[in-house]
């Protein structure tokens, strides 16, 4: 294959200014906001929790990635992991 006719890969823009990201981001952000509340579970004690399955960070670090939002799919399932819940797709 020639080098030369390939096709530049395309630009990459900005997560954060996608519509569409942000809407799912609000969404993570909420679905953990609600497990919180939900279980009675404060930014301290999911620290806490989180620490218990081998994830150490300090509550700062918790409460500014659920504060953003833009956090992985893997801290979404590891914060409702910490809180005793789960997603079941059926």
């Amino acid at each position: 294959m020639n080098m030369q006719n390939r096709a530049a890969p395309p630009i990459p823009k900005a997560r954060k200014n996608n519509e569409v990201n942000v809407a799912f981001e609000d969404k993570a952000k909420d679905i953990v906001r609600d497990a919180m509340r939900a279980k009675g579970v404060s930014v301290d004690q999911l620290t806490a929790r989180l620490a218990l399955i081998g994830v150490e960070m300090s509550s700062g670090g918790v409460a500014n990635k659920i504060s953003r939002g833009g956090f992985s799919s893997a801290f979404l399932l590891q914060c409702l992991a910490a809180m005793d819940l789960e997603i079941r797709v059926e």
